[in-house]
């Protein structure tokens, strides 16, 4: 039985999302990518306390999440404060869902302890496999380390959210196809979720610093959204559900990005060369159908979908679009 039914929770009912940001919370060093102060707007870590002030004035229950930072290396009382929060001032039926480096659970008290509460999700920020990406990007994990601490969420069916990145220095697609596989391996027929990130150059980075001094060369938005696509469309195939690829827009993160695939719909354009590539798998020269929630993909953003669908069939673009039935969705 999954741990969400052992805690009673109704793992399968959409909820309102009520986000707290803690910006380099808990975080032991910097990675040359990060600056959350600078995605996020928010500029002190909330305490608890702020946490449960809010939620008191809510009357639905919502999944509280801790991002930003690494919420598991906070100290244990101050773990099970902002836990407590939820609990004790959260509407009833609330849940919990959190981000936090993939080794930060091994103490089994501390685990132990996690999990007696009602988590709806724990995302593990990876971001990537490769020993030297991650010492590129002054990530202190290794890949063994990462993989290992998996198994031990996987075999107490810990609900879990796998975090990737695409672009990162000295990363290639070709570590990132290795990366989804190998990280599948272990999940099995777990139902795990998917989030996939580009690397985005912000002010105040060493990363900002490499790319001026011509230590690194950031991804396009072409070659970000080839490159996510392909991630999405093998991670789908091996049972992930994609939950969000690319940023989340603001005005303060446009103001800080300084280089790289920065984009209002890269998340969508990476969507849509995923469905185009599953497209051209199950049937090279068409026709094709799909429901009509994917129309956006092939019609939207200067028809980007039906111009790569005839770049990769070398199809006339008029030729695609009649190879394409769309059915409404039930």
């Amino acid at each position: 039985m999954d741990r969400g039914r052992l805690l009673g929770l109704d793992m399968t009912k959409a909820m309102k999302k009520q986000p707290f940001f803690l910006p380099f919370g808990g975080c032991r060093g910097r990675c040359v990518f990060c600056n959350q102060r600078a995605i996020t707007g928010v500029d002190e870590v909330p305490s608890p306390q702020f946490v449960s002030s809010i939620l008191k004035n809510l009357t639905e229950p919502v999944e509280v999440c801790y991002f930003g930072g690494s919420f598991c290396r906070f100290t244990f009382e101050k773990i099970k404060e902002y836990l407590d929060a939820v609990v004790n001032d959260a509407p009833k039926g609330s849940r919990i869902r959190f981000s936090t480096y993939p080794g930060d659970l091994q103490n089994k008290k501390l685990r132990s302890m996690v999990l007696s509460y009602p988590i709806a999700c724990v995302e593990l920020g990876i971001q990537s496999l490769d020993s030297e990406v991650l010492s590129l990007c002054r990530r202190e994990t290794d890949p063994v380390a990462i993989l290992e601490n998996m198994v031990v969420l996987r075999d107490e069916n810990v609900p879990l959210s796998v975090q990737l990145m695409i672009g990162l220095p000295g990363q290639t697609v070709s570590s990132s196809i290795y990366d989804i596989n190998k990280i599948a391996e272990i999940k099995g027929e777990s139902e795990w979720q998917f989030r996939l990130y580009p690397c985005l150059v912000i002010e105040n980075t060493e990363l900002y610093e490499m790319m001026n001094s011509g230590e690194y060369t950031p991804l396009t938005v072409d070659e970000a959204v080839k490159w996510g696509g392909r991630v999405i469309d093998v991670a789908t195939s091996l049972g992930f559900t994609p939950i969000r690829a690319g940023l989340q827009e603001s005005e303060m993160l446009a103001s800080q990005v300084r280089g790289g695939p920065h984009h209002p719909a890269l998340g969508e354009l990476m969507f849509s060369e995923s469905i185009i590539r599953k497209l051209i798998r199950l049937n090279p020269k068409g026709p094709w159908v799909l429901p009509s929630s994917n129309m956006s993909k092939f019609t939207g953003h200067r028809g980007y979908g039906l111009n790569r669908l005839a770049e990769l069939t070398s199809m006339p673009e008029k030729e695609v679009a009649e190879k394409l039935t769309f059915f409404p969705a039930h």
